[in-house]
């Protein structure tokens, strides 16, 4: 419950009291003293009952409930993953022993090439988002060694990757010396295709070992001297790939998602007159695929109750999913779409959401590429795009409820309150002007601190009368206001808890008293609250 005005007129009430006491006299007269504050009002419209929703009104000013949620987005990493690959350049002397001066260039200027295990994909192109490259250089000789690293075929901004480490000379035969460096890849774009682009999943390294030039005198290098790079590519992932993702099985689920559209409502049940729910999957990857959504489910965990939507020309059956297609702007895509829709002819819908979930379930196969490699290795996806399957709900706010139990939260602010000792015992008075179709009654919960409940009050009876019901149409309406006051006592405990609470819980249960007929509600219907306390005061000694 959202509070429109919070508490107020505490300082005031606190300069009195000070006041009174700054007069008094030792041993003078004491007295108990009451004084009525406000302290909060509210205006509940069905926003604050159903939460995350879009409301639309129809043209009878009655509303419309329109929830979406996203329960299953393949991205890049589900379809395809760069694994963690280490490469390794080590220089060897072939023959013999040798003398070297400086500036001697060891190694062979000759590319390398390492291709990664990519499962049944084939990769030939790629732009990094973000991803890490662990140098490490070990050099065995006696002097220093300027080692150059290059990846020819990764370039950012059309430069490609080249970088230079002065590695410090050995201390001996048996000493080399280390030198290591972690370098980021982001931004870089890497061809996989080898140096003469015929290759996949494939990088290419330059490695060069250089004597440093400034250096003094030869050194002797030995068969059992080595100059080597290692390189660990980690973390790689991609903001572009193209090439062919495989021909793969992928399982996903059974799997849970939030479901938040009843997160306020603890416990009862609600009867629907109807509604629509529809999955929408769009496929923004460039690659064909075929879907099978196995089952979709609705969890309440409250009441461990569980309902399995049915259709049978949906649920267990294939459908081939379109690639999408690049738009004409760099880095969209047209996503080929799909839809299914539910409702009271074709399935149980009714009876999903009347579930009241707080956790929705899926279960898919997705098979990618089913007929190979028809694009020659011209799939792709970007990372912020993938395979997306949205549910929506669609329905008309006609329904009955049957203690159906919402609550919500406030943050009392009594930081202005002096002499909060003095105060005795009270009554909150809570008065009610309610348009809704159905009457509802009223908890209040003390939580202290460390959330744990301090104390608890409610008045009987304590009901909030529903709005003045007509039936229109075979719905019961409210267009109109009932007044309804309620006091709720407080004896010392229970004042102490309600003046040390961190946070006041309100439970409302509300019932239409309708079933099996129908209460529509309107955008117009709310449930005004003003709430009131009447505290005794000990004043003097």
């Amino acid at each position: 419950m959202k509070i429109a005005k919070k508490l107020f007129n505490w300082l005031c009430f606190g300069s009195l009291i000070l006041g009174i006491n700054s007069c008094r006299k030792d041993g003078g007269p004491s007295w108990n003293t009451g004084i009525i504050l406000p302290i909060a009002h509210a205006s509940l419209s069905i926003d604050n009952l159903i939460t995350d929703t879009l409301l639309t009104t129809n043209a009878d000013g009655s509303v419309k409930l329109v929830y979406s949620t996203q329960f299953l987005g393949l991205n890049t990493d589900t379809l395809f993953n760069i694994p963690d690959t280490t490469i390794s350049s080590p220089y060897h002397i072939p023959f013999g022993s040798l003398s070297a001066a400086p500036g001697t260039l060891l190694t062979p200027n000759t590319p390398s090439q390492t291709a990664f295990n990519a499962n049944a994909g084939q990769l030939v192109f790629g732009i990094m988002d973000r991803g890490l490259m662990s140098l490490r250089l070990q050099n065995d000789i006696r002097k220093r060694m300027v080692v150059r690293y290059q990846i020819p075929s990764a370039s950012i901004n059309n430069i490609p990757f080249d970088t230079s480490f002065i590695v410090g000379a050995a201390i001996d035969s048996l000493h080399p010396t280390f030198l290591t460096a972690i370098l980021n890849l982001a931004g870089y774009s890497i061809d996989f295709t080898g140096t003469n682009h015929d290759r996949v999943n494939t990088i290419t390294i330059l490695f060069s070992a250089t004597i440093d030039p400034t250096e003094i005198g030869n050194t002797m290098i030995y068969p059992s001297d080595t100059v080597s790079a290692i390189n660990t590519f980690s973390g790689i992932h991609p903001f572009y790939l193209r090439g062919y993702f495989g021909n793969q099985t992928i399982q996903i689920g059974p799997e849970e998602t939030g479901f938040t559209l009843f997160k306020k409502i603890e416990s009862g049940s609600i009867g629907l007159d109807s509604l629509t729910i529809s999955i929408d999957v769009k496929n923004y990857v460039g690659m064909d695929s075929r879907l099978t959504i196995n089952s979709v489910w609705s969890k309440n965990s409250r009441t461990n109750s569980t309902v399995y939507l049915t259709n049978p020309a949906v649920f267990g059956i294939p459908f081939n999913i379109n690639r999408g297609v690049y738009a004409s702007t760099w880095g969209d895509v047209i996503p080929s779409v799909y839809n299914w829709s539910f409702d009271n002819s074709n399935s149980n819908a009714k009876a999903l959401v009347e579930n009241l979930p707080d956790k929705l379930g899926y279960d898919v196969t997705l098979i990618t590429n089913p007929l190979g490699n028809v694009s020659g290795n011209n799939d792709f996806l970007y990372s912020s795009h993938g395979i997306d399957a949205t549910l929506n709900v669609e329905m008309p706010l006609n329904l009955f409820a049957n203690q159906l139990v919402v609550a919500d939260t406030i943050l009392p602010d009594f930081a202005s309150i002096t002499n909060r000792e003095s105060v005795l015992k009270g009554v909150l008075t809570l008065n009610a002007a309610n348009s809704f179709p159905f009457s509802a009654t009223v908890e209040l919960y003390f939580i202290d601190i460390l959330g744990n409940v301090t104390g608890s009050v409610v008045a009987q009876p304590n009901t909030i009368a529903s709005g003045p019901v007509t039936l229109v149409n075979n719905y019961f309406v409210s267009q109109g206001f009932s007044n309804s006051q309620i006091l709720i006592p407080l004896n010392e405990i229970q004042t102490q808890a309600f003046l040390n609470a961190n946070k006041i819980i309100f439970k409302s249960k509300f019932d239409t008293n309708s079933n099996p007929t129908y209460a529509k509600i309107y955008g117009s219907n709310r449930l005004d609250i003003n709430l009131s306390a009447d505290f005794d005061y000990h004043v003097g000694n």
